[in-house]
């Protein structure tokens, strides 16, 4: 935010952008809730724009009784479920790994559905598709296309990913794996120098995996090249564990456990020259190293940025989690009485817990949806924002949905801890996501520094907007508003933080002093990296909530911009010490801010919480998908 004169232009533009229906400046009354009434089936085509017959044919598919809950089953019994789950998936032949580079959105669309179903399903499927096939697709070339794509499209190979190793989880490029090639024998010989070097968490790998993309550093004539990419292979077609190769299954875990991971030692293991995947570097068989990427570092990012992808299905499972997690709860709570003929949904306390993230829920899946659209369009100046985006919606989705789900869970008492109510097995089972793909706490740091970086929003000190929530119209706060604010808050936390590295490193005097001396302050300020982070990624939510408002049919727009209010004024009230601290919001403010939230939530559930169903509705769960008996009719719980 370079200065006030392009903040007061900015929102000129803003403003301009919402209709005064998408702004929802009044708060309906619950009487005038239907003027906010919308169509379920229109509300699921907007917030999901892709694949629509694709999605209505797997979930049809999904009724097979294979693919209902079972919650009796042992842990080798569930492993080989899920594997058999995955071979008729597979059958149906609804999507190739081709289509990981050929059609994305596609690729996405079918593995976003089979988590839906069992998450389990879901990642071994992500694993074996996503970064195994996807990396073949991805770093690979034609040989490698035409020996491996077709046996990962049937199962004849199952793939995995050894990128973690015991010692080096979220810093990929210290991994200690060897990979030296022999020009004698035109070889790479593949090793694990020590424990702390042996591939971990390796999913597919405990039990079912034939071969794996294996990371390691590449030696040739003596020279270190950074970490590149190899296609091994570990097991048979008998499942036998090959010579010069550990596996050590790593057994049952907090959830997940439909996925065999796995444990994996290298001892001085030999590949062929052409098991490099070589799109972006080549090995002659002399040991003459070339690639049209001149640095290390360069190549590196290339390397790893196969992760995208699989960040955007593990932030949309995210989203989808709240969806499922927050259909049952709302359901449950608009049919379930306590003390009387009171519906719970109609108390204050079960409104707070459930109605933000529903709103919350919204925000995430449009912001997905743009970076879905980024994705597809693959522009090299977006490599970037596509990064930094796809890393802080993961983080937020999957830290929201763990959030949200124990929300769920304890709005429903204690038929949330059922386990055949879906809302525990699915906390359990998505738990690792917060540090899968991406630690979630590295990932906002990520984000942060990209903030902090960008000199538009750290050159001056940023213009207060001039907003006083307690002295502007009833009724939810108008998007133009919060967006100035939520966007002031991230340029003020980057302004600060970059400001402090910027002095050290003054301070310091010379180049590598100076780096040296602004990255300790930034260690020194994760808690504030952190909250930048967060802070980034609620602005940017908020903004594409707005502009997806003022660019939805005229029907959806009341309802919609109800929610934008929501979200955003929600996100004010999580965060109220910093507005209030930035003096940006006073006492008065903050318990008006607090009516105007009762207010909207008195809206969203008056009716026996009408269009708080109708927006649960939206989400297209179909019912042999969502089958929580709770979310049905829980009178009927134990009858038959």
């Amino acid at each position: 935010m370079a200065s006030g004169h392009d903040e007061a232009r900015r929102l000129e533009v803003l403003s301009r952008q919402f209709t005064a229906a998408a702004m929802v400046q009044e708060c309906p009354t619950k009487a005038g809730a239907k003027a906010l009434d919308f169509c379920p089936q229109q509300m699921q085509n907007w917030l999901v724009h892709d694949n629509h017959e694709l999605r209505k044919a797997v979930f049809e598919f999904l009724k097979d009784p294979i693919f209902r809950y079972d919650g009796y089953l042992s842990l080798m019994d569930f492993r080989e479920l899920t594997l058999q789950r995955l071979k008729m998936i597979v059958g149906q032949k609804f999507f190739s790994v081709r289509d990981y580079m050929a059609n994305p959105r596609k690729f996405m669309a079918a593995l976003e559905c089979l988590s839906w179903c069992d998450y389990s399903m879901g990642i071994k499927a992500g694993v074996h598709f996503t970064l195994c096939g996807g990396t073949i697709s991805k770093l690979g070339t034609a040989k490698h296309h035409d020996a491996l794509l077709p046996k990962l499209d049937t199962l004849e190979l199952t793939g995995s990913f050894s990128m973690t190793e015991l010692g080096h989880g979220s810093n990929v490029a210290g991994i200690e794996t060897t990979a030296v090639y022999d020009a004698a024998t035109q070889e790479f010989v593949v090793h694990t120098p020590t424990n702390e070097a042996s591939k971990i968490w390796i999913g597919g790998t405990g039990q079912h995996g034939k071969v794996t993309v294996v990371f390691a550093q590449l030696y040739t004539q003596g020279k270190w090249e950074g970490v590149h990419a190899f296609v091994v292979r570990i097991r048979d077609d008998n499942l036998q564990v090959l010579p010069n190769i550990r596996i050590k299954d790593m057994g049952p875990k907090q959830g997940l456990n439909g996925v065999d991971n796995g444990q994996l030692w290298f001892d001085n293991l030999r590949i062929p020259r052409d098991a490099l995947l070589d799109k972006y570097a080549q090995v002659a068989p002399d040991g003459t190293y070339t690639s049209p990427i001149p640095t290390i570092s360069a190549r590196f990012g290339v390397t790893v940025g196969g992760l995208t992808t699989g960040r955007v299905l593990i932030g949309q499972g995210g989203v989808d989690g709240m969806k499922i997690g927050l259909t049952i709860a709302i359901r449950y709570a608009c049919q379930r009485p306590q003390f009387g003929d009171k519906a719970v949904m109609e108390y204050l306390t079960h409104q707070r817990r459930l109605l933000p993230a529903l709103a919350n829920t919204y925000a995430l899946q449009l912001a997905q949806r743009r970076l879905k659209e980024m994705v597809e369009a693959g522009r090299p100046s977006d490599a970037k924002a596509i990064h930094v985006l796809s890393s802080g919606l993961k983080a937020a989705a999957t830290w929201s949905r763990v959030s949200t789900l124990q929300d769920c869970r304890e709005c429903c008492g204690g038929m949330g801890f059922l386990s055949v109510n879906k809302i525990g097995p699915m906390a359990n089972d998505m738990n690792v996501d917060v540090t899968f793909e991406g630690d979630n706490t590295v990932m906002m740091q990520q984000v942060a520094r990209a903030c902090v970086e960008d000199k538009a929003l750290t050159a001056a000190p940023p213009t207060a907007p001039s907003v006083r929530i307690s002295l502007l119209p009833a009724g939810p706060l108008p998007l133009d508003a919060l967006v100035a604010l939520l966007r002031y808050r991230e340029a003020a936390l980057a302004q600060g933080l970059a400001a402090d590295m910027f002095a050290a490193a003054r301070a310091a005097g010379g180049r590598e002093a100076a780096e040296k001396a602004a990255a300790a302050v930034f260690d020194a300020q994760l808690d504030v990296a952190v909250a930048l982070g967060w802070a980034s990624n609620e602005r940017f939510c908020m903004e594409n909530f707005a502009q997806d408002v003022a660019k939805a049919e005229p029907t959806l727009r009341p309802v919609l911009g109800l929610l934008a209010s929501v979200y955003g004024m929600s996100r004010l009230e999580k965060d109220a010490a910093f507005f209030l601290g930035a003096q940006l919001m006073s006492a008065a403010d903050k318990a008006n801010l607090r009516d105007r939230l009762h207010a909207a939530y008195a809206v969203l559930s008056a009716d026996s919480g009408a269009l708080a169903l109708k927006l649960c509705e939206s989400f297209g769960i179909p019912d042999h998908i969502l089958q929580a008996p709770i979310a049905f009719n829980w009178r009927a719980f134990g009858a038959n």
